[in-house]
């Protein structure tokens, strides 16, 4: 069983220790970075609207019951107030397929709120990306880019 989360992460952190568990395919680890709240709001690609802290979990078992996800993450552009951080991000999923492995781009928004148990997941959307997602501009004055 994973420590529990500390309440000192930043939205940053709750993100990193996100894709961690989802490389890992920790389910508990993963489930203990979303709010527990019904409003809570995840949707994979290609597929529907995941709403309500029990229908996120069935979706991330579904997805993690084989095991973890070959994932990366680039191109973040994060954006934060004092209880809400919103982080756009480009997923590099590496798929096995029967015959070889597939390189699927997506492009991922993930939403953070503060609350008394610290930053945690709101939303998670992620897409396919189209042809040719363009470099990152360079980040304007005052925007966070890491």
């Amino acid at each position: 069983m994973p420590p529990p989360l500390q309440t000192s992460l930043s939205a940053e952190a709750v993100e990193e220790a996100f894709y961690d568990a989802m490389r890992r395919g920790d389910l508990a680890a993963m489930m203990a970075l979303w709010a527990d709240d019904e409003e809570v709001i995840c949707a994979h690609p290609s597929g529907p609207r995941h709403i309500g802290i029990d229908a996120v979990r069935a979706s991330w078992e579904s997805i993690l019951s084989a095991g973890g996800v070959d994932i990366t993450i680039r191109a973040v552009r994060a954006h934060a107030g004092a209880v809400l951080a919103v982080h756009s991000v480009i997923e590099t999923i590496s798929v096995r397929g029967q015959r070889a492995v597939e390189v699927v781009e997506c492009v991922a928004t993930n939403v953070f709120v503060k609350g008394p148990s610290g930053w945690k997941i709101l939303l998670h959307h992620a897409a396919q990306a189209g042809e040719g997602e363009p470099a990152p501009a360079a980040a304007p004055t005052g925007a966070m880019l890491h």
